[in-house]
């Protein structure tokens, strides 16, 4: 059996696999589909390819962003751009000696379980349409949760007749062809925020409609970057309580109430759910450029008409609401719980399918970075068999147990299920690999990938 490793995607998270992979001199296979490194920090026309936009840059800073050992140049700014981020990939790739591993342009179609162990991946040249099977000992699935969009559903009324243009975010790339139009995006997520703050100033209205209220964050509190302070020891040592406290205190401060910016008060206290960061959005609310609405009732022709009984005549529709968490290529099974959640051992294990791993599959307040460098070195560790994992009903009380916090905490959704807390995850995983190295099973020779 083939004794390789298959890593599938090449952004933040893919190519912390590889790079532990590779120091590990560890056989692997990176593919990703794209035909650049970067995941979607890769800035494409192609909105099958990538979602980001011309304007997009990172909403953490540069320091915390960047892998370990390989920061991020000086001369970047604090929150980089999106080719510089790409760029700053690329060259993260070529330093640690990854492209020769690469294969970009390549989907994925099937990974499945061989009878005799190990995994079948298919996968098919983008640009040729050759299909190719290679036989891995082990699958690292690190496509993350931002490309397969969610649209509101059940469809708003009306919305198939609406005359004008509707997209989803992910196919929005730049304002020019909304100028003098009057423009409506629905959402208020970070993606929701970027979009609506670019349109007001060349679009002739900007409306921006939510279903609920969120706590809209500066990316700077303190002058320290917000995910600068989720890494801060001080800030590891207050209860949870204290630290929802301390950042309601500040935020109230910094911005007033919520309410003052016409956005409706959250249904849920800061840290029950994802943060929506921006420091522009309620500047420009406050002067006029962006009209806050409830959420779209229904569409009459060019009408839009909300809940609160209110319309607007509007000629263009952005629908910046989130991503579903997709794994097409894998059984359910694999990765979710009947309900709908996902359901990882330490979110990043499946119980009863060895061999199959995911990395960055989680939601923390801040940069993802350190986090998947810590669950990446845990999964090379299993893979060189230097450690190994508890029993089944180990893996699944602790599973529970996460799935329980979670829905108490932030809901039932299956985005509610990866949710974590940056610095609580990290000293977990450092424990588990620990841990892991106690109960190692004896390593296995390693062996080049073979084609079925």
């Amino acid at each position: 059996m083939a004794d390789a490793t298959c890593v599938i995607g090449a952004g933040f998270s893919g190519l912390a696999a590889a790079r532990a992979l590779r120091q590990r001199g560890l056989p692997f296979t990176c593919v990703d589909r794209s035909t650049a490194i970067g995941g979607l920090w890769h800035y494409s026309e192609d909105a099958d390819a990538s979602p980001a936009y011309r304007s997009l840059h990172l909403n953490t800073s540069r320091k915390v962003t960047s892998f370990t050992d390989f920061p991020m140049p000086e001369t970047y700014p604090r929150y980089p751009r999106h080719d510089q981020v790409a760029a700053y990939l690329r060259e993260f790739a070529e330093h640690y000696g990854l492209l020769e591993h690469m294969e970009l342009g390549t989907e994925v179609l099937t990974v499945q379980r061989r009878p005799d162990g190990g995994w079948d991946v298919t996968t098919r040249d983008r640009a040729t349409g050759e299909e190719r099977c290679r036989r891995f000992a082990n699958v690292v699935v690190a496509t993350g949760h931002h490309w397969s969009p969610r649209l509101p559903e059940p469809a708003i009324p009306g919305a198939d007749t609406f005359p004008g243009v509707q997209i989803h975010s992910s196919a929005y790339r730049d304002p020019s062809p909304y100028i003098g139009k009057r423009v409506l995006v629905l959402g208020i997520g970070n993606s929701a925020c970027d979009i609506s703050v670019e349109l007001s100033r060349i679009a002739d209205r900007t409306l921006l409609a939510m279903r609920r209220g969120a706590h809209v964050v500066p990316k700077q509190m303190m002058g320290i970057p917000i995910d600068e302070i989720a890494t801060k020891w001080w800030w590891a040592r207050m209860p949870f309580r204290v630290q929802r406290r301390f950042i309601e205190v500040l935020l109230r401060i910094i911005r007033g109430r919520i309410t003052d910016y016409g956005i409706p008060e959250p249904d849920h206290r800061i840290f029950s759910a994802p943060v929506t960061i921006s420091d522009e959005l309620l500047s420009r609310i406050s002067h006029g450029d962006i009209l806050v609405r409830p959420m779209v009732e229904r569409f009459e022709g060019a009408t839009a008409h909300f809940t609160d009984g209110t319309s607007d005549e509007i000629d263009a529709v952005i629908y910046c609401t989130g991503y579903r968490i997709e794994f097409p290529f894998l059984p359910s099974d694999h990765v979710f719980a009947p309900d709908g959640r996902v359901a990882l051992y330490r979110r990043v294990v499946p119980v009863n399918h060895p061999g199959l791993y995911f990395v960055g599959l989680i939601r923390p307040v801040g940069s993802i970075t350190r986090l998947v460098e810590a669950q990446s070195e845990w999964v090379t560790d299993l893979i060189e068999g230097v450690a190994g994992l508890p029993s089944a009903e180990e893996m699944q009380r602790e599973m529970d147990a996460h799935l329980r916090a979670t829905a108490a905490r932030y809901g039932t959704g299956a985005m509610d299920s990866i949710q974590i807390d940056f610095l609580v995850y990290l000293k977990a995983i450092a424990e588990e690999r620990e841990a892991g190295r106690r109960r190692a099973p004896a390593r296995r020779p390693s062996m080049a990938p073979t084609t079925a």
